[in-house]
């Protein structure tokens, strides 16, 4: 309650500090066309001859405008800039308070040439918008001392950026970062925002990615990923930044680190190193993406969970605040642009992640008038060592021409450690089978990568075309060791097995793509894309039970090994026809082609070939943010699943093959809709994918009277689901001050078969988070934040013999930041979860509550001595639960607890200086 009332008067603080004064209103016309209106105009406003900017707005899209919160009997200064017009400007004063002045139609005249305009850089507008890019001036966003990239990028309208450190602008996804227009460190994010000085940008540019409009030119305009290009100030054009920091607590705990970037015009270099057993990342997911350099030897997979864990192509990081986790690293990488105009860049990177992790797994399966309560309780320590060798060579042709080429290497060591205990019980308690498992995993998995690129426009416009070709082989040696020991007590029974499961898998693919757009009026343009694979895997299983006489495991077991091989080719071909109907309104018809010839083989089975063939239309409509569009797809299914023999890795949880799956189609429908409003600073979105699937692949299983569990994949049609979810933001701002509060909601409803004990039945379910959220920031002094989320989650099925399952979960954060007094940071994090599923035994109520205190000191405020209480209730579990199938499961997963660290960082910032002699690179 009281946590509630602070939120309320904080809103209500922000309602007095951002009270509405009075307004000016006004319409920019082009004075040679006065039909014409201007449209996305910057209109900055100054205090009568002060530089220091008071307030902004642009223009809308019919060329209004709408300035609030200025104060009557003061003269102000408006400065009208627009691309291709003169600058314009107007002297106004309010005279009564409350009131409205309209200013009329203000006429722009258009710029004929620019060495005769004088420019006044003090009144440089804030924000201008050119034909394609979206031009901030750094100097007009007002950051701290110490305040780097990212924090300058949250002040920008439009802009934001998420825990993780994605960034977003309009709701588009920024796909790199550029310096000067050069790519910085692999051209990702979070390097030069996490690590480069605001103080030295003087202009943030946003334009669209070409490159990935020109891999699929019939991308969704609302789904192009936006490129940021920061433009550093005339005087650095070298220069050296970096961070060193190191930090220890009680329990032995301890942090270490340092990442040094230097750069000398076109030439960059950056080494890192970091350790730690405090469940953090060294460093965040962008940052191992660029300087790891996986963004230059191609990433499959990326991404940061709620907890701060950091995965590039399924390699951890470290990070998580599940288990406790002692994580290692360090790596170099290098980029330099060559007097040819080739861009050259190479990286090599270690990592190393051992984590001890304790689980509590809860799951209850409904059964008709039955239930399947399983108690599983699980100890393991898993190991892992990646090295990932890289390079990449980007040569501009010509202004219309670029070739690209990018080979990579990843070598990987598992050590994993395991032991289990698991028991199920019915619904009256009646105990059906324990049992434990031991198990060790040693693999050693290399991995060897090639792309290749190569795009060309032609001088005729929207004449495009582009072709890759993509190389991988993949060699994953894995040996799973295990002893299970059962008890069955339906009928009375027991098992004992101790066994080697050598598995083998091997992966190799060739991939070519092309496309190839052509106008052929100003109405219409034709489209083509072509892609073709190769593949060749092989999935070679042998099982050995432990010999007692010598105690190796020699003893072959025939019927659970097998071999299998997959080869042979897939394609992808797509034409389309696009109609430009208006400005704003086009469509984009068009169909695809799919085939698929493999052919299965197996050392003990019959072998087949799958010939299939795939026709169906595409669609793609566009109107101004507004996009709708139909695809369809073909997947055959994954080797795995068609390997005949069985895993029994674990006796209680046996997972089948089946040689017989067809493969999956599926039909997708998108929308999605963007708009940052000018005149209201308000932003939001909305995106949405309605999938249906014919021939999906669903798991049958089986419960058996005493318990055990038998899973199959199987083809099922009449299968669909919904995931969409949208936002809304409204900035208020007045001078320093800023209040931005907004909400959203994020949905997945999933129309899936059930199949349990041949009972098949239809399952909806559905998860609905809606979150509201609000943050004030008081001239970077005060800083208040409050984020709610509410998880509806419900399962619904067809059949009686399933009952319905259903749950809530409340979470809400808490973020308050004091920089008082000067050389001092105050902040504190406080997060509390409740849900509604009861477990005995589980605490339904997870509160999280971090604090620290930082003291700045050095000159520029460089070194930081940070004092921080992690989980200061001592919560000591991390919870989370999830439904399934028929299957509600509760997880409980410990992590450190209650520790403290205290840290000292130096930051390191040397632009335009030399190094050496007295003026040390340091600068202590």
């Amino acid at each position: 309650m009281k946590r509630n009332v602070l939120t309320i008067a904080f809103a209500l603080l922000s309602v007095t500090l951002f009270a509405q004064k009075s307004s000016l209103t006004g319409v920019l016309i082009d004075s040679a066309n006065q039909k014409m209106t201007i449209n996305y105009a910057t209109i900055s406003v100054f205090k009568g001859q002060d530089s220091v900017l008071t307030t902004y707005k642009l223009s809308d899209d019919k060329g209004v405008f709408k300035i609030s919160n200025l104060e009557a009997g003061t003269k102000y200064r408006l400065v009208v800039n627009a691309w291709q017009y003169l600058v314009l400007r107007k002297e106004v004063t309010l005279t009564t308070a409350g009131t409205n002045l309209d200013l009329g139609n203000l006429l722009m005249s258009v710029k004929t040439n620019a060495l005769n305009e004088v420019v006044i850089y003090s009144e440089r507008p804030p924000i201008i918008v050119r034909k394609d890019t979206i031009e901030f001036n750094a100097g007009s966003f007002k950051t701290l001392p110490t305040a780097v990239v990212d924090d300058l990028l949250k002040k920008l309208p439009g802009v934001t950026v998420a825990a993780n450190g994605s960034i977003q602008v309009n709701g588009k996804d920024v796909s790199k970062i550029l310096v000067d227009g050069k790519e910085f460190f692999g051209g990702d994010q979070q390097i030069a925002t996490k690590n480069l000085p605001a103080n030295i940008i003087d202009k943030v540019q946003v334009t669209d990615d070409q490159e990935a409009k020109r891999q699929d030119p019939d991308l969704l305009a609302g789904n192009v990923p936006q490129v940021i290009n920061l433009k550093l100030k005339k005087a650095i054009k070298q220069g050296a930044f970096g961070k060193l920091y190191a930090g220890g607590g009680l329990k032995e705990l301890y942090e270490t680190g340092g990442i040094l970037n230097f750069f000398r015009d076109t030439t960059q270099l950056s080494l890192l190193a970091y350790g730690n057993n405090v469940n953090k990342p060294g460093f965040n997911v962008g940052e191992i993406s660029r300087i790891g350099g996986f963004s230059r030897s191609g990433i499959s997979s990326m991404y940061t969970n709620s907890d701060g864990t950091a995965f590039v192509n399924d390699i951890s990081f470290g990070g998580s605040s599940a288990g406790v986790q002692r994580s290692t690293g360090a790596g170099a990488n290098f980029n330099t642009l060559t007097k040819g105009g080739i861009i050259v860049n190479g990286k090599y990177f270690f990592g190393s992640i051992d984590n001890s992790l304790e689980q509590i797994i809860d799951a209850n399966q409904n059964l008709g008038n039955e239930k399947l309560h399983t108690t599983t309780n699980s100890n393991q320590r898993n190991k892992n060592y990646n090295h990932n060798i890289g390079a990449k060579a980007e040569w501009q042709i010509d202004t219309l021409t670029k070739l690209i080429l990018e080979p990579s290497v990843v070598l990987r060591t598992v050590r994993n450690n395991g032991f289990q205990q698991t028991e199920t019980r019915d619904a009256s308690s009646i105990l059906l089978n324990n049992g434990i498992n031991d198990s060790r995993l040693r693999g050693t998995n290399t991995e060897y990568y090639f792309n290749g690129s190569f795009w060309k426009d032609f001088k005729k416009p929207g004449r495009t075309f582009y072709a890759a070709i993509g190389i991988s082989e993949r060699d994953n040696l894995n040996d799973n060791f295990n002893i299970a020991k059962n008890d069955f007590y339906n009928p009375p029974s027991n098992s004992v097995t101790d066994q080697l499961r050598d598995n083998n898998i091997r992966n190799f693919g060739l991939s070519l793509n092309a496309n190839y757009a052509e106008p052929i009026s100003k109405a219409f343009a034709l489209s083509f894309a072509v892609g073709g694979n190769y593949l060749d895997n092989e999935n070679a299983l042998f099982t050995f039970y432990k010999n007692p006489l010598n105690q190796a495991y020699d003893i072959a077991v025939p019927t659970l090994s097998e071999t299998v091989t997959q080869n042979g080719y897939k394609s992808n071909s797509r034409a389309s026809l696009r109609w430009k109907i208006t400005k704003d309104f086009n469509i984009q018809p068009g169909f695809v082609l799919n085939t698929i010839d493999l052919q299965n083989n197996f050392n003990s089975a019959a072998s087949f070939e799958q010939h299939y063939r795939f026709v169906a239309p595409s669609l793609t409509v566009r109107y101004k943010t507004f996009s709708l569009d139909y695809s369809p797809s073909f997947r055959e299914p994954d080797v795995k699943y068609i390997q005949p023999v069985a895993n029994n890795s674990n006796p209680l949880f046996i997972q089948e093959g089946n040689p017989n799956l067809r493969p999956a189609r599926a039909h997708q429908i998108g929308t999605r809709v963007s708009k940052y409003d000018t005149k209201h600073l308000l932003n939001y979105f909305y995106n949405g994918f309605l999938t249906f699937q014919k021939d999906a692949i669903v798991m049958s299983r089986v419960v058996r009277d005493n318990g055990v569990q038998v899973n199959t994949p199987v083809n099922e049609d009449g299968i669909w689901q919904f995931n969409g979810g949208g936002s809304v933001s409204k900035e208020i701002k007045n001078g320093k001050n800023q209040f931005t509060f907004g909400g959203g909601f994020w949905l997945t409803y999933n129309h899936d078969v059930v199949l349990v004990n041949s009972v098949k039945s239809f399952a909806n379910n559905i998860a609905l988070t809606p979150r509201l959220n609000t943050r004030l920031n008081l001239n970077d002094k005060f800083e208040f934040a409050e984020t709610y989320n509410l998880g509806i989650n419900k399962s619904s099925y067809d059949d009686p013999f399933y009952s319905d399952l259903d749950f809530l979960v409340h979470t809400s954060e808490t973020e308050l930041v004091l920089r008082f007094p000067k050389k001092m940071v105050w902040e504190t994090t406080y997060k509390l979860q409740y849900n509604t599923q009861t477990i005995a035994g589980f605490n339904n109520n997870i509160q999280i509550w971090n604090a620290g205190l930082t003291f700045l000191f050095l000159k520029n405020d460089k070194a930081q001595l940070k004092f921080a209480v992690n989980d200061i209730l001592n919560t000591n579990t991390r919870r989370s639960i999830n439904i399934s199938e028929n299957y509600i499961r509760d997880i409980s997963t410990n992590n450190l607890g209650r520790h403290g660290l205290l840290t000292l960082t130096y930051n390191i910032q040397n632009f335009g200086g030399k190094v050496g002699g007295r003026d040390t690179f340091f600068r202590f």
